[in-house]
């Protein structure tokens, strides 16, 4: 079994891939937004549910399409600046 530190394995992660950390920020913001305004809702929860759900899909596909671009990128574009 590795010993590994936390600080390790992330960053082992991160470098396998490069969206871990972007979307575990994202996951964070989401996550601090919904109980931000669970807390100060003013309105029907099932509301306020729907728009959180909203909110995280949103960050998902924009990470998805971040992921595309930067692989677009590594394949295509850069080589032919080589």
């Amino acid at each position: 079994m590795d010993d590994d530190s936390f600080s390790d394995r992330f960053s082992k992660k991160a470098s396998q891939m490069p969206l871990f950390p972007i979307g575990m920020v994202a996951f964070a913001c989401v996550a601090g937004y919904g109980i931000y305004k669970f807390k100060h809702r003013k309105g029907p929860t099932s509301l306020y549910l729907i728009q959180l759900r909203l909110a995280a899909q949103g960050s998902a596909v924009g990470i998805i399409g971040l992921g595309l671009f930067y692989n677009i990128y590594k394949d295509v574009i850069e080589p032919k600046f080589k």
